[in-house]
């Protein structure tokens, strides 16, 4: 018996060795797919998450906005009494905004970091004189909506495009409510939430996940970045070659804003186009010669799409490590099987 199995050996090795190649093959083909869609489940669901705690987060920071702006004091219109109501407000220990700003039929505004008193507290550009230009908000996006462009008198809430402040100077978005006095519009309220009040925001939500390395970006419905890891490629004031900021026709500081649909790279451009249009999904794409696979879907109530980057390496691992233990299985069967036809006959005719 030991003699007829070591005459053949090589036709018994090759016959198994196919035999095993093909059983691996068939179970990584069986793997593949289960491996593929546990991994977009996976990262589908920890966007879904990130998505949904930034809706609740807006959603409630509106209906903030919009109680006060229906409130008898706001309706009132009287910066003297208003000021300090929404003062009192900012002050609260769970406040999430950064000011408060009343803006006018006109498009001049109050807010409560700011004011000339010789003009009963509206912003001007220097509030300390009593000729100097009042500043305005005809360019904001948010007033055109909630009163400018809002014929019907209806009640508005809005979330901004991202800006930086004419007062403050900070990087934020505006929560904007319609306010109406005998249902007129008579102006608007809004709230301030500031970009350091967001990335504070995506740190608490992204901080227990496991994925360290996953990148996330906010895009608005104009496909303006508000949030990168690259923070290059959020809106920035314009200088001159001396530093100084530039300004734009009606004095304000002119800012630079940087959209995903003006990006070099066309996959980069066919992901903002998806995302600006609302959809969800994911693609694949390389960024500075790196393979990425991104996720992507709108946030709820807003004006905003969310996509979550993970390296391809990452998002492969599990694949990567299924190959590992396929291999291992290999080299393990090939190495049993030559045991036993190599050294097990001839330990038997020992």
């Amino acid at each position: 018996m030991s003699k007829r199995i070591r005459t053949k050996p090589t036709r018994f090795l090759l016959a198994n060795i196919i035999a095993l190649v093909v059983s691996l093959l068939m179970t990584r083909a069986l793997l593949m797919p289960m491996f593929e869609e546990q991994q977009h489940t996976i990262y589908h669901n920890r966007l879904t998450t990130i998505s949904e705690h930034i809706a609740r987060f807006i959603q409630a920071r509106k209906a903030e906005v919009r109680i006060l702006a229906n409130s008898p004091i706001m309706q009132s219109m009287d910066w003297g009494v208003a000021k300090p109501f929404l003062m009192s407000q900012l002050t609260t220990k769970h406040s999430n905004f950064e000011k408060f700003v009343v803006g006018l039929p006109s498009s001049h505004f109050y807010n409560t970091v700011g004011g000339n008193p010789h003009y009963g507290g509206l912003n001007s550009f220097d509030d300390s004189d009593p000729n100097a230009k009042l500043k305005s908000i005809v360019k904001r996006d948010y007033w055109r909506v909630t009163v400018k462009n809002n014929h019907d008198h209806l009640q508005v809430d809005y979330v901004s495009n991202p800006m930086i402040s004419y007062t403050s100077g900070v990087k934020q978005v505006i929560l904007a409510s319609t306010i109406h006095r005998d249902d007129k519009v008579v102006g608007l309220l809004g709230g301030s939430i500031s970009w350091d009040r967001i990335t504070q925001l995506l740190d608490e939500i992204t901080k227990p996940s496991s994925d360290k390395n996953a990148k996330v970006m906010l895009v608005s419905k104009d496909g303006n970045y508000w949030y990168h890891w690259d923070k290059k490629k959020v809106l920035q004031v314009m200088r001159d070659a001396e530093g100084n900021p530039l300004k734009n026709e009606i004095g304000e500081k002119s800012v630079q804003l940087f959209n995903i649909l003006a990006e070099d790279s066309e996959e980069l451009k066919s992901l903002g186009r998806n995302m600006v249009a609302g959809k969800q999904g994911s693609e694949a794409l390389t960024m500075n010669g790196e393979n990425y696979q991104v996720f992507f879907m709108p946030i709820e109530s807003t004006n905003y799409s969310i996509a979550y980057v993970v390296s391809s390496e990452h998002y492969q691992a599990p694949w990567y490590q299924l190959h590992i233990y396929l291999l291992v299985a290999f080299i393990a069967g090939m190495l049993a099987y030559i045991f036993y036809v190599y050294l097990v006959p001839k330990n038997s005719a020992k």
